[in-house]
Formats: C-alpha cells, sequence, structure tokens
C-alpha cells in the first residue's frame, strides 16, 4: 500500500491528521461570481417588466398580475422573454441557495438544504488544525522510519505549506485545563520519559510505521481528577487561611485573591465561558 491509499488509511486510523483543503478563495469567488449573475439577470428582469408593463398588448401588461398568463404566453413558439428569465434566474437561484447535500439520519428520505453561504459558513466552523498536528503530519509524510510519503502531483505541497487547512478529526478538548495538558504536559512528558514509558503501536504490514499513542480518555480523566482535587481544595484552603489571619483588612485582600484563584479555576474548567464564571463568582 503506497501513495494516496496509505495516506488516507493513516488518516483513518489517526483522524486527528484527517487535515484538508478549506478552499476559501475558490468558495468565495464562486459565491462572488454567482451573486453578480444573479444580480445582472435580476436588472434584466425589472427592465423586461417595465417594458412589457408600457406595452400596449393586453397580454403582456397582464403579466405581473396573472402568472398563468406570464408562464404560458409564448413568443414564436417560446416562452415569452420575461418567464425565459425567471426560469433562468430560477436555475441560478438553485445553484446559489440550494445544494443538496444526503440527509443526516438513516430513517430520513428528505435532503437537507444549505445554500451556498449557509456551506460555506458551516465550513469555516470547522476548527484549523493545531501546530503540533500538523507538525505530526508533515513528520510523518517526509520520514523514511514513517509513512515516507512523497506525492507528485500538483497537490503535493498542500501540507508542506499548511496554509487555508481544516481538521476534520476530533473535537478540541472540552476545556481549558484538558488543552493545556494535550498541548503542554504530554509533549513534555514524552520527550522526558518516553525511554522509558510509551506505547508503541505497530503495524507489522507498515515497516517502520510506529506511532507513538497517548489516551484521549486519560488525558480527560486526568484533568477531571486535577479538577476534583482543586474544587476540593481551595474552598478549605481558603477558609483556613482566613481563621489564621488576624487583619480585617488582609482578609479582605485575600477574600480577593481566592476569588481571582476561583474564578481562574471555572475558566480552566468550564470551557472558558464567561456566564458561568461570573455566575458560580457572585454565587
Amino acid at each position: 500500500m503506497e501513495g494516496y491509499a496509505k495516506f488516507a488509511n493513516f488518516m483513518g486510523e489517526h483522524p486527528e491528521s484527517a487535515l484538508f483543503l478549506r478552499f476559501s478563495d475558490i468558495n468565495l469567488q464562486n459565491i462572488l461570481y454567482l451573486q453578480a449573475e444573479i444580480y445582472g439577470l435580476r436588472e434584466d428582469l425589472r427592465r423586461i417588466e417595465l417594458q412589457n408593463q408600457a406595452s400596449s398588448a393586453e397580454d403582456l401588461t397582464n403579466f405581473h398580475l396573472d402568472w398563468s398568463t406570464l408562464a404560458q404566453t409564448q413568443e414564436n413558439g417560446q416562452a415569452n422573454q420575461q418567464w425565459r428569465k425567471v426560469k433562468q434566474l430560477r436555475e441560478l437561484l438553485k445553484e446559489y441557495s440550494e445544494n443538496n447535500l444526503p440527509s443526516l439520519g438513516d430513517n430520513s428520505s428528505e435532503q437537507t438544504k444549505y445554500d451556498a453561504v449557509l456551506q460555506f459558513h458551516e465550513m469555516s466552523k470547522l476548527s484549523s488544525p493545531k501546530p503540533r498536528e500538523l507538525h505530526k503530519l508533515q513528520e510523518w509524510l517526509s520520514r523514511p522510519s514513517l509513512g515516507s510519503v512523497y506525492l507528485t502531483g500538483r497537490d503535493r505541497n498542500i501540507w508542506s505549506d499548511g496554509v487555508d487547512l481544516v481538521s476534520l478529526g476530533k473535537s478540541p478538548p472540552k476545556n481549558q485545563l484538558t488543552s493545556l495538558i494535550a498541548e503542554f504536559l504530554v509533549p513534555t512528558y514524552h520527550k522526558v520519559f518516553r525511554r522509558y514509558f510509551m506505547r508503541i503501536k505497530a503495524n507489522s504490514s507498515k515497516p517502520g510505521s510506529s506511532i507513538v499513542e497517548y489516551s484521549d480518555n486519560g488525558i480527560t480523566q486526568i484533568a477531571d481528577f486535577v479538577g476534583t482535587v482543586l474544587a476540593s481544595i481551595i474552598p478549605v484552603l481558603a477558609i483556613v487561611v482566613l481563621y489564621l489571619v488576624n487583619g480585617m483588612g488582609i482578609r479582605l485582600g485575600l477574600v480577593a485573591v481566592f476569588s481571582a484563584v476561583f474564578s481562574m479555576c471555572l475558566w480552566f474548567l468550564n470551557e472558558g465561558s464567561l456566564v458561568d464564571v461570573f455566575s458560580a463568582t457572585s454565587a
């Protein structure tokens, strides 16, 4: 297994490495083209409508009042100019405003529709890859002891450039503490202790493709444990310190300090939600 097949297999085994181009520029350019084309056709339609309303022919003057007359009146054996323009706009608006995508859910036969602008908006919501994830993929692609996949087509520099990429892998850590452990503490642990403690995933069918793995569940459990310990210690520590201090001014200062520490812990442990932080601190 080589080339794209090997690349895709690696992404499947390591979803965090599923990095693809967002194509922001060409998506936006396509929307601009569609917008310009629809805008021009709308101007043409308005001009034709005014001409028909000013016409001496009774059928033409009724176009803006009777839809059936507009749709059925013909010119030289074809639909009239105004109705043809409406149908042109209808097709373009369908392309601009309705991109049919497969429905979500196995029991539904309906299709979910996204307009082009909202579809790009949904694409923009996908997170960009973290630097370590991109570096990991670049290392795997280039190192002979790992993937050693060297694409030769015009797309060969997509991942080496690392611009406008989107990650289709796992969602970001659920809070700042988990992110801190995953982004800083785990790499530090790996560098210092990897020769003594590490679990290597090796596949005999892929010589040299060994990857050191750290469990996401393990990282989450560590973060939950640290959060539980902090939640237990901080209130007791505050009470003990305030009990041992006699001066009222110093006590008030310490109350402010412990409130700030409590707020910081809430921010780290609660997805950074300011509303929850303010609510808990006020209570």
